[in-house]
């Protein structure tokens, strides 16, 4: 039965890609959407797979461990409707006679760290609620989290397709064809939402950074923003930044993009000393110092193999600042080959590090100065980059752990590049030639 409920499912997904309107308005092919649809369920399947046989300790897999535990809260939806809709809204969930429910759950009560706020129960309260259309067949929950993370990539597609009008083939590259953020974004795994919510967030902000009179973008922009604080604080952290100079450079009609954008980040900084002086407890600098002390712990406990020394962080900024190097060279340049040999997911990291290098490589050898507009939106990337490699780089010394918290960056990272590329230089080649005829 089992059986008949995934494969139903996989066919009723494919043909509403291949019915529905909504789908021709991203600016792909039909069969494109749905190639790329069935390429990230082929990864979410595999992942399921790795977790199951290669490292089979289920408990830890966070693949398993929040629909695992959402079962509990879903055989309330039979057994008291009322206490489901309780645990799902949060609303008086905390009643002693909710107990037991807490009790066949190993990943509610998790210790967080609520400076750098990573919801595990918002996870576990989603799959809740696929499960009344899945009647708990895992896979089909992995259709549903792969299809939130193909709307996120098409919206983040359609976001900058205008600003690659004639590099399209380039644009399709860095939001859906790289190996490590397809795999990770494609299991029952934070970053499929996290997709999600990035995507309906930048393109709803685009939308109103150009009708800043829409009330329609800007309730999308305060929804999904308050999405990504529950799901993972930093991300929205790490892009306000880039796009409040985006927004600001674009009511300047693009007038000196660098200036504005230096002001911007300057004003994030000085807004981050000044609440670490009011209140040092409370500060980023101290959620930074807790993580990384929880990571090592994490390490120890689960005897990883992919842990790295590096620079002991203190609540202070000269710390931070001394730790920011390391952090960014690990975040860019690691995993090496040699980390990956006890791990094929890390092994593969490293061989995509390598394409990454000959990316950067091109990007000098095809340089092309960026025009204004170009150079807007190529601080807003790098930005959301560096900002998002240096928190990861800094706070995490598992080899593992940093290639899945960096993924968000990476096809912001790409974008930078491929926005110096100079089109002439490489038009001709037969791999993007064919590509264009895959994606126009």
């Amino acid at each position: 039965m089992e059986i008949i409920v995934t494969i139903s499912w996989l066919i009723l997904i494919g043909l509403a890609i291949w019915k529905l309107p909504f789908f021709t308005k991203f600016g792909l092919q039909r069969k494109t959407v749905l190639i790329v649809y069935l390429l990230h369920v082929a990864a979410g399947m595999a992942l399921s797979l790795i977790y199951t046989y290669i490292y089979p300790q289920r408990n830890l897999a966070d693949t398993f461990k929040y629909f695992d535990d959402s079962k509990a809260i879903y055989n309330l939806f039979w057994e008291s409707p009322a206490d489901f809709l309780r645990m799902i809204t949060g609303y008086s969930s905390e009643s002693t006679q909710l107990q037991p429910v807490y009790d066949k759950m190993y990943n509610w009560y998790v210790l967080n760290n609520k400076y750098l706020y990573n919801d595990n129960r918002t996870m576990i309260r989603i799959n809740a609620i696929m499960m009344i259309f899945s009647g708990g067949c895992y896979y089909v929950h992995v259709f549903f989290f792969c299809m939130m993370t193909l709307l996120g990539k098409l919206f983040l597609f359609k976001s900058f397709q205008n600003l690659f009008k004639e590099k399209k083939s380039l644009l399709f590259i860095a939001v859906f064809l790289i190996p490590s953020v397809i795999f990770w974004s494609s299991g029952i795994l934070k970053e499929g939402f996290l997709f999600l919510l990035m995507g309906i967030f930048i393109w709803s902000f685009e939308r109103w950074s150009d009708q800043p009179k829409s009330i329609q973008h800007l309730r999308l922009i305060l929804l999904s923003l308050f999405g990504l604080f529950f799901v993972k604080f930093y991300i929205a952290v790490a892009l306000l930044p880039g796009l409040i100079s985006v927004f600001w450079i674009k009511r300047k009609n693009y007038r000196k993009p660098f200036l504005k954008t230096t002001i911007v980040h300057l004003c994030f900084v000085a807004a981050a000393v000044t609440f670490h002086i009011i209140s040092p407890f409370h500060s980023f600098l101290n959620g930074l110092q807790w993580q990384k002390k929880s990571f090592y712990g994490l390490a120890q406990t689960m005897n990883s193999g992919s842990v790295v020394k590096t620079m002991e962080l203190h609540d202070n900024f000269y710390s931070f600042f001394a730790n920011v190097p390391e952090g960014l060279f690990n975040a860019f340049f690691r995993p090496f080959p040699w980390d990956g040999l006890h791990s094929p997911v890390i092994l593969a990291a490293a061989m995509e590090n390598i394409l990454f290098l000959i990316i950067f490589f091109l990007t000098i050898k095809w340089f092309k100065k960026a025009n204004p507009k170009n150079a807007t939106y190529f601080f807003f990337f790098s930005s959301f980059t560096l900002i998002l490699f240096t928190l990861s780089g800094v706070v995490t010394p598992i080899i593992g752990t940093l290639v899945r918290y960096k993924i968000p960056a990476i096809p912001f990272m790409l974008m930078a590049c491929f926005l110096l590329w100079d089109k002439s230089k490489y038009e001709n080649t037969k791999f993007f030639k064919a590509l264009d005829r895959i994606v126009l």
